[in-house]
């Protein structure tokens, strides 16, 4: 699962990803600690979810 961090300085925005949520919090302190506001940890509801091709079909080549 992917995780996404919000945060805003004074004149941007910035939205990151880690692949662990003990990963995402820990980034998330660290951006509060360097001054960053509105902080927050979010799932990624939007990541696709992967799969394998039907047994039946190759994967195809693009």
């Amino acid at each position: 699962m992917t995780y996404l961090i919000l945060a805003r300085d004074g004149t941007s925005r910035i939205v990151l990803k880690r692949d662990s949520e003990d990963a995402a919090e820990k980034k998330a302190r660290e951006l509060k600690e360097m001054g960053w506001f509105e902080v927050e940890v979010r799932e990624d509801k939007t990541a696709p979810v992967t799969s394998a091709p039907p047994a039946d079909r190759p994967p195809t080549l693009q």
